[in-house]
């Protein structure tokens, strides 16, 4: 009898994350640590991003964000490495709106994410939100 090994689906785990966490807007703890790791590690546009930064960048978005919307491009999984291409839409509460396009390079450990290294370029919006992606 052989038995296996319960491998985590990496690309389900990355998309269930955009889904809670971006789209819903889900910004408590719990729902953080249910897809990102202790020592998670984030670099955007050149800025590093710890586990607290992070947690900071997305309540300060939601400070100022109604909704967003990610529409995925392009995904490619390989082993521990989700990359993506995709979009994000963005509805402001003061009623402006904003997209941006993202390639992000998400490394994933025993089912959670514990890097991402990423590049965010703004499409359409106020050039005040340039810095949405990584605002902390």
């Amino acid at each position: 009898m052989s038995s296996f090994l319960h491998i985590p689906d990496n690309l389900a785990i990355v998309r269930g994350m955009f889904t809670e966490l971006i789209e819903a807007g889900r910004v408590d703890d719990d729902s953080i640590a249910r897809y990102m790791a202790p020592g998670y590690r984030q670099r955007v546009d050149g800025r590093e991003l710890d586990l607290a930064g992070f947690k900071r960048h997305l309540r300060m978005q939601r400070e100022v964000v109604e909704k967003m919307a990610v529409h995925f491009l392009a995904v490619a999984q390989d082993d521990d490495c989700v990359l993506t291409h995709h979009q994000v839409h963005v509805a402001k509460k003061d009623g402006s709106a904003a997209r941006f396009q993202v390639q992000a390079h998400i490394t994933l450990r025993d089912g959670k994410i514990v890097a991402c290294d990423e590049l965010t370029r703004q499409l359409e919006g106020p050039d005040a939100d340039r810095d949405l992606g990584s605002r902390h």
